[in-house]
């Protein structure tokens, strides 16, 4: 037995829950694509450590934001360890 709104057939019966449905898959699709960019572009975050075992020193003179409303380059580099 399938649930009320789980079916093509139930959606056209209750077509309010289109944009239930709509709003959740936009949802899980913008965590994904999230979490996925998470894993490739964060620093500190590396696949292969033996090939590079200090993937933090690329990002020196880079400027690591999500949204950066300037195109200045950052004012204080990372630190020297």
């Amino acid at each position: 037995m399938v649930m009320p709104g789980m079916s093509i057939e139930s959606l056209k019966k209750h077509k309010s829950l289109i944009p239930l449905f709509v709003c959740l898959g936009a949802g899980m699709v913008g965590a994904g694509f999230y979490l996925t960019r998470l894993a490739m572009k964060n620093p500190e975050v590396t696949w292969h450590p033996k090939k590079n075992q200090e993937p933090w020193e690329e990002y020196k003179q880079k400027t690591y934001k999500f949204y950066s409303s300037s195109s200045e380059p950052p004012v204080s580099p990372a630190p020297k360890y």
